[in-house]
């Protein structure tokens, strides 16, 4: 510990109690059902939750705080492979060492968090880590956000102000870029904001299609010219998430971007990345870094994995004193957290073709290539994604009976999400942490499941 109180003797009951947590989290290490005497509590505690919230949850879900690796437990003693965490957020696994020290370290500090105006070392040292990582680019600057719909606002900010009064914005079908007011008109999804008033121009184009790949940059480029014959010189940007992830991990080819941003580039628009998911879960740490589009972005959003949020952008949208500013950084723990994670991934061997992340898509897809193949034939019509971000469909992939299956798979003790309409796929966000004898186990709970509900 370099920051914060020290003596002696904290540094030893630090080490202890580091030990001594890591010790009793690794015994929740396998799947187990509830405990008789605890699913009462969990159902009390949920029914108060929900009336106290004002709505009800998917899934009968309360942590207890207690998990480690791929596993976590409720509140009713069961234990369960998470394969969601909290939309991706826990790319480590739980109780992972990190985090466990992370969190000790912050108790060793004077404030819970960190501020934009009066700095601590903590943003400091994570903002040298994260610019390091993107050194082959053109981005120059990180501003924090505390989450990553606040993170595009900030984005859209300063484009906006660069390009005032072009405030225009391209977006593209199927995208989500957060809840916030803004970024809800962003959001492609119109059901997720029923009821509310249109506050920013924003025109959707077609994203890369699965479907059709040959013609996919040529629909594209069409949709483009059409808005700018249309509207004239009157967009900032055009953004985009490279891995749509509420789409379903749908994503396009080197090329097919290369086309956009190039496009982009002769019409004078600047290119924004939303990396809020996708950020440290692919090939590279940076989806446009596996794409090898580091010369083409302008503007790069993050959040989740970070443990935080932020922005990215180059010197030349650098904005004006006052345009962004806010109360928080982030929390020690977070701040400490997500420089620890970043150098961590950065030193192991997580990226590249024969990094762990590709490695784990490689085992993931070889187990639904061997069910959908062999005794799930015809009930899984799709299986793909890249790095730990994967989905699949069951049978006709309608909500209705992808939720269904879910929840089945829930009480057989895997979790997971969804994503997309139409059609919706069930969603992977896997943590690191998966060894081969998890792949197995949760594989066989995927078959017996499929075997149960389609």
């Amino acid at each position: 510990m370099s920051i914060g109180v020290q003596s002696p003797e904290i540094n030893e009951h630090f080490n202890k109690l580091f030990s001594s947590i890591l010790i009793e989290q690794q015994k929740f290490d396998h799947i187990k059902g509830p405990d008789e005497d605890k699913k009462e509590m969990l159902a009390a505690k949920l029914k108060e939750y929900e009336q106290l919230k004002g709505r009800g949850f998917f899934y009968p879900f309360m942590a207890s705080g207690r998990g480690h690796g791929p596993f976590v437990e409720l509140l009713d003693g069961s234990i369960k492979y998470d394969l969601i965490n909290a939309i991706g957020v826990n790319l480590l696994g739980h109780s992972h060492p990190i985090y466990i020290k992370a969190n000790l370290e912050a108790a060793t500090s004077d404030t819970m968090m960190t501020g934009n105006l009066l700095s601590y070392q903590e943003p400091y040292e994570l903002t040298k880590v994260l610019l390091d990582a993107v050194k082959g680019s053109r981005l120059k600057h990180f501003w924090f956000s505390c989450s990553g719909s606040f993170s595009n606002d900030t984005a859209l900010k300063i484009l906006w102000q660069k390009k005032a009064p072009n405030y225009r914005l391209i977006a593209f079908k199927k995208s989500f870029a957060g809840r916030s007011i803004a970024m809800q008109d962003v959001t492609y999804n119109q059901s997720y904001r029923e009821g509310m008033p249109m506050s920013i121009q924003v025109d959707h184009v077609p994203h890369f299609d699965y479907k059709d790949p040959e013609n996919s940059l040529k629909n594209t480029i069409s949709a483009l010219n059409e808005l700018i014959q249309k509207n004239g010189n009157t967009y900032c940007a055009i953004t985009l998430e490279l891995i749509q992830g509420e789409a379903g991990f749908i994503y396009g080819t080197k090329e097919y971007y290369e086309g956009v941003f190039k496009w982009a580039r002769e019409h004078g628009l600047y290119v924004w990345v939303d990396e809020v998911q996708s950020f440290a879960r692919t090939r590279q740490m940076f989806a446009f870094q596996m794409f090898g589009l580091d010369e083409y972005v302008d503007v790069v959003t993050i959040g989740k994995v970070l443990q935080g949020a932020g922005t990215f952008y180059t010197e030349e949208l650098n904005p004006k004193p006052g345009l962004i500013a806010g109360t928080f950084n982030g929390s020690v723990a977070s701040m400490n957290a997500g420089k620890a994670t970043v150098r961590y991934l950065k030193e192991g061997n997580f990226y590249g073709d024969n990094g762990r992340m590709a490695e784990l898509e490689t085992k993931f897809k070889a187990e639904f290539k061997k069910l959908s193949e062999g005794s799930c034939k015809g009930k899984i019509p799709y299986y793909g994604g890249v790095g730990t971000m994967l989905s699949f469909e069951v049978g006709d992939a309608t909500p209705d009976t992808t939720n269904k299956f879910m929840k089945k798979l829930f009480e057989n003790g895997v979790i997971t999400f969804s994503a997309g309409k139409e059609p919706t796929r069930v969603r992977f966000l896997l943590p690191t942490a998966i060894l081969d004898e998890h792949i197995k186990e949760i594989f066989s709970i995927i078959e017996k499941t499929i075997q149960e509900v389609i």
